[in-house]
Order: C-alpha cells, then sequence, then structure tokens
C-alpha cells in the first residue's frame, strides 16, 4: 500500500508542479515564475509572499505592487543576480515614489539610496541643486533636488532664494531616479531545500491538502 500512495504522491506532485508554469503577460514581457507568481494565473504555492505579479487591464505590462499604491512596470527579472528591472508607468520616478517605503518587502534598491529634498522655485531662480526635475514643473516654477543634508547649508548663503523657493517633500532615492527610465531591485531569496527536485514548499501544501481532504 505504502508503494502506492509514495506513486500518488509523486503525480500529484507533478500536477502541481504544472500549476507553476512560467507565464508572461506580453510578448515581450519577462517570464514569471518561482519566486514570483501571477496573480489570478498561479497558485498561492508556485510564489514567495510579498512576489505577486499582476498583468496591465491590456496585458501589455507586468505591474508590481509596492506599499503606500506605488504602482511599478517591470520590464526585466533577473533570476540569477536575483534583480528586477521596472519603470514608472508615468515616467516621473521623483512623484510616483515619494512615498515608496520597501522595509516591509523582500525588495530593495540595488544603487546606493539618498535623501533628496525637493523645492519648487520661480522660473527666473537659478539655485545650485543638484537635480532639475522637469516632469514636476509647470504654472511658471520649476522643480529642482537637492542633496537633503545640504540642501539648508546652501540656503543660508542665499536668503531671497530661501524665500522664493517652497520646499515640496524628501525623497529617499537614488541618483538614477532623476536621469534614467528604469531602475532596479534586488531580492534576497531564501534558500529552499527540495525533494525529489521539487521545493519543500510545494510538498508542504500537498501534505496540507491531502490531510483536509481526509478530514472532509
Amino acid at each position: 500500500m505504502s508503494i502506492y500512495i509514495f506513486l500518488f504522491f509523486l503525480l500529484s506532485l507533478s500536477t502541481a508542479q504544472d500549476d507553476c508554469t512560467p507565464k508572461i503577460c506580453s510578448d515581450h514581457g519577462p517570464p514569471i515564475r518561482f519566486p514570483f507568481r501571477l496573480k489570478n494565473h498561479h497558485p498561492q504555492h508556485c510564489g514567495y509572499p510579498g512576489f505577486d505579479l499582476s498583468c496591465s487591464p491590456n496585458n501589455t505590462a507586468t505591474v508590481l505592487d509596492l506599499p503606500n499604491s506605488v504602482q511599478v512596470i517591470v520590464t526585466n527579472i533577473n533570476y540569477t543576480s536575483q534583480s528586477i528591472h521596472f519603470k514608472d508607468p508615468n515616467s516621473c520616478f521623483p512623484q510616483q515614489l515619494q512615498n515608496l517605503d520597501l522595509s516591509t518587502t523582500p525588495f530593495q534598491f540595488a544603487d546606493t539610496v539618498y535623501t533628496f529634498s525637493l523645492f519648487s522655485c520661480p522660473l527666473v531662480a537659478k539655485p545650485g541643486f543638484v537635480y532639475r526635475v522637469t516632469c514636476l514643473g509647470g504654472e511658471g516654477r520649476e522643480v529642482y533636488a537637492e542633496d537633503g543634508e545640504e540642501s539648508f547649508s546652501y540656503y543660508a548663503y542665499d536668503p531671497p532664494m530661501m524665500l522664493s523657493c517652497r520646499k515640496m517633500y524628501n525623497l529617499l532615492v537614488p541618483n538614477e531616479a532623476f536621469h534614467q527610465a528604469d531602475l532596479q531591485l534586488k531580492w534576497h531569496q531564501r534558500v529552499e531545500g527540495k525533494f525529489f527536485g521539487y521545493p519543500l514548499s510545494l510538498i508542504s501544501h500537498l501534505f496540507h491538502l491531502q490531510a483536509r481532504t481526509r478530514g472532509s
């Protein structure tokens, strides 16, 4: 009897593994596989918590939802280096990422992050800021970003500028957020044991499923 149970278990593993076959949202989209899963296509056991991806309504983009309603488009997933490339659908990282908090996610920026202060200034002003944020300017004003630790020391030498510019908010991002079309996140995936080549999380899922079936 035990050999039949074992064979049935292996067959169940094969079937469950088929549920986790890689998916894509578009012809040019990145393949989505463990540790990621595609919502509404992959069962929960196909990926780790926090690695859920979804397709855009028209199935042309792969979407990652981050905390505080930050939504980005995933353009590439490198499973070897454990990193993803993403872009902002509105092409304005300084606006899209202003409330981003990655502390509750499995991700972190691949590049060093800095605290920037964003200021709105009149068009006639010529401040010595680090970056000009063109996607946020308009209505007779421009938006500039300055290293958060240097902003006040700069203004101390130019009181008129301090009066004409208005601070908007702080931003914790890499330098690349101001001049690149995409950014990179990385993750540290825990090493998971395997049984006959299958992830232990999948085997655990089958055991729980079998236990519920017996109890019903």
